[in-house]
């Protein structure tokens, strides 16, 4: 019996289990690692994707809790944290013998999932990462704020290295180190350095082929792995590829060949027709893209909205003419420069059609065009108050 969690429409498995037999079961972890299942913010309704979570995955994992072994296939860059140990501890606490593949990366949480497993496998092309937490902060924050993230990270750090340390007898200095230093292993060196049990040779296979795309993606055993955050070693020499080039790859990284051998270009219609499933994660790698892009977008508009005073003008940037908030703030500012303009070309017209430039400032009885000095206004004054004092006798 198996326990799919996908949209066969539109995604690959992100996580499988499977009762192979009466005392063999078979978990395949292959995707993000979330706390919960990503939403679309405008309709509530679930993102398709490759997300681990808990709420599922760990109903899930009654599939397979009365079998003596349990086959576990990863490959994932990682995601949050704490899912990631809870899903280690519920796996631990399985009473059957655990044997991991990483069959394309355990990076981050994921290898923090990997080492529930009491034999860790991996091919020489695979890729294990142990790095400190990491986290996105949006908002405003006082210096209290931030002291109290750094106990919650000093706490997250002191967790994994514990579960780091259990599995591979490595002492927890250099663990502490290694994660510092954001330490990347290929299948050979996850071995040396104990956070692996035996390396998989084969003369025919060697393990997932990684290919860096575009930059910023990591392609491992046809899956796509945001590298957002994260930062390959340029001694891996892992090759990097344009995203053009990306979309005539097999699932094992290489560039489709024809049965003579010959590597053969791919148009659309295809690559949809022979390998959908690869389609389908490069489409879907795109959407999210997009759809972070836009909660991005979105948010930066609202960290400046207060400061526009126009709700018109950020309404418009928000749904109208959809812009960015450096774009939003140039149009402010121009709009604002031009409402100035026109007030003083305003009130320039208006002190001109009133005549006051035609009255003369120097005051009564004296005739000349220059101005009064201080004095003579000042003697004026007095000649006028005696004036009006003298009117009132004469009443």
């Amino acid at each position: 019996m198996s326990k799919d969690r996908q949209n066969k429409d539109i995604v690959p498995l992100c996580w499988n289990i499977t009762s192979i037999s009466d005392t063999v079961g078979e978990i395949r972890l292959y995707g993000s690692i979330q706390e919960h299942h990503p939403v679309d913010w405008w309709t509530g309704e679930k993102l398709p994707g490759m997300y681990i979570t808990p709420e599922g995955f760990l109903e899930d994992l009654k599939e397979v809790e009365n079998k003596d072994t349990i086959i576990i296939k990863i490959n994932s860059r990682g995601g949050d944290l704490y899912t990631g140990i809870a899903i280690h501890n519920a796996i631990k606490a399985l009473d059957a013998k655990i044997t991991v593949i990483v069959e394309g990366i355990a990076a981050s949480a994921a290898s923090i999932i990997m080492c529930a497993g009491d034999t860790i496998k991996v091919y020489p092309g695979s890729l294990v990462m142990v790095h400190e937490p990491i986290s996105r902060f949006q908002g405003y924050y006082d210096r209290h704020d931030l002291g109290k993230a750094i106990k919650m990270f000093e706490a997250d750090i002191d967790a994994s290295v514990a579960i780091y340390a259990a599995k591979t007898g490595v002492a927890e200095d250099k663990i502490r180190t290694m994660m510092q230093e954001e330490t990347w292993m290929a299948g050979r060196t996850a071995l040396d350095e104990g956070f692996a049990d035996e390396l998989i040779e084969d003369d025919e296979d060697e393990g997932p082929q990684a290919s860096i795309i575009g930059g910023d993606v990591l392609m491992i055993a046809g899956v796509r792995h945001s590298m957002a955050g994260l930062h390959l070693p340029a001694n891996m020499k892992i090759p990097k590829i344009s995203a053009e080039d990306s979309a005539e790859m097999n699932e094992h990284g290489d560039k489709a060949e024809d049965e003579g051998g010959n590597q053969m270009p791919k148009t659309l219609e295809e690559l949809r027709a022979e390998n959908p499933e690869l389609l389908a994660q490069i489409e879907q790698s795109a959407a999210n893209d997009a759809v972070q892009a836009e909660r991005d977008r979105m948010q930066a508009i609202e960290e400046i909205a207060h400061t526009i005073g126009d709700a018109q003008l950020v309404a418009e940037a928000k749904y109208g003419k959809p812009c960015t908030a450096a774009d939003l703030a140039l149009a402010a500012a121009k709009k604002h420069a031009k409402a100035g303009s026109m007030f003083l070309a305003n009130a320039a017209e208006d002190f001109s059609a009133s005549g006051a430039a035609e009255i003369n400032a120097t005051g009564a009885g004296n005739s000349e065009d220059k101005p009064a000095t201080a004095e003579q206004l000042r003697a004026q004054g007095r000649a006028d108050a005696k004036a009006i004092a003298g009117a009132g006798k004469e009443d």
